[in-house]
């Protein structure tokens, strides 16, 4: 009886130490959403509102004085807030789900059939359901980069309204989102847990959710993924500009950067996804995870032309990319999310 009781208390001793250590080490998930939060998102968020911002004082400074060179200047500003976007887009919840931010700023492709009939009637509202794909930074890709953009702007006023009235939308769209986070942001940094509905399992679920629509909609269904390898130009991101490839990049490297924990950052130096995989003794998928994204973005440093034109002079080595990118689905949904114990709640259609 007494040696009965001795390992009885032994055991309890044990596991009263056991607890005690398990408690010490647990990953502070808050410190995580924490930073996540007041350095990545916030500041992301003001960006993108800065961008806008200049995008709009350089339009009324067009308007002033409608030539090529202030037409660059807008041009140039409209590709700055377009980068901006890669890195608000990820986080649709919360205030940027209820605000519908990204369906009012990046639906791609553009109806432009619809655009046409606005700005010939001239009578529009921007936030009806018939003109979700004829607002936003697309809509705007395709008013800009026409050929004859610069003689529309000057001798067609609706055109040129239309113009304003879209970047309008935006800029103050974007001011409601951020000052509602100021009031969500508590809230999210206190949801650590990892039932669906937690913020924590929010973050995990639209930054896959988000990678997912990058290497599908803005790479794999242009260049025939989803259509037995019959190329669909008219689907491509950002055509009118040439700018598809940058904005691919853009997003990559704002995954990269909250995988990261530190903006913009190709390793795990701060508190972030990265942080949290080593801490749960997968540092060899922490690497491996950083390893692909730098792969991935130095393959779009590779090419020169526009997607466009890739399309037709380097289908195989496009072929290729998107290899590394479907080759990242499986790091990212399957292998991180089931070390953080996230289960992924949206749905795809191609099979990962």
């Amino acid at each position: 009886m007494k040696y009965l009781l001795y390992t009885l208390s032994a055991v309890s001793i044990l596991a009263s130490c056991k607890k005690k250590t398990d408690d010490a080490t647990e990953f502070d998930k808050a410190a995580m959403l924490e930073n996540v939060a007041s350095s990545i998102i916030v500041p992301e968020l003001n960006d993108f509102s800065t961008e806008l911002n200049t995008l709009q004082t350089s339009f009324e400074l067009f308007q002033n004085d409608m030539n090529q060179a202030n037409l660059d200047v807008v041009r140039d500003n409209w590709k700055s807030a377009y980068a901006s976007w890669q890195s608000v887009k990820v986080y649709d919840f919360g205030p940027v789900l209820t605000n519908g931010l990204k369906a009012a700023t990046g639906i791609f492709p553009s109806d432009t059939t619809q655009i046409q009939t606005n700005i010939s009637s001239g009578s529009y509202t921007l936030g009806s359901a018939s003109n979700t794909d004829a607002i936003g930074l697309s809509a705007l890709d395709y008013l800009l980069y026409q050929a004859d953009a610069l003689d529309k702007l000057i001798n067609t006023p609706n055109y040129a309204t239309y113009v304003s009235d879209l970047i309008d939308k935006m800029v103050n769209e974007v001011n409601i989102v951020r000052a509602d986070w100021n009031g969500y942001k508590s809230t999210f940094v206190a949801s650590t847990g990892t039932e669906t509905t937690s913020a924590f399992s929010l973050l995990v679920n639209e930054f896959n959710k988000d990678y997912e629509i990058a290497k599908n909609a803005k790479l794999g269904i242009p260049i025939g993924k989803q259509s037995l390898g019959i190329q669909l130009p008219d689907y491509i991101e950002a055509r009118y500009s040439g700018y598809s490839l940058d904005l691919l990049r853009s997003s990559i490297v704002s995954h990269q950067g909250l995988y990261n924990g530190d903006r913009n950052a190709s390793s795990g130096s701060g508190v972030g996804f990265y942080e949290y995989l080593v801490h749960l003794e997968r540092k060899d998928l922490a690497d491996a995870i950083n390893t692909r994204f730098n792969q991935i973005i130095s393959k779009i440093d590779s090419f020169q032309g526009t997607l466009e034109e890739e399309m037709t002079t380097n289908a195989t080595e496009l072929d290729n990319l998107y290899t590394l990118l479907h080759g990242q689905v499986i790091n990212l949904k399957t292998d991180m999310t089931s070390a953080f114990g996230v289960l992924i709640t949206y749905q795809d259609n191609d099979g990962d």
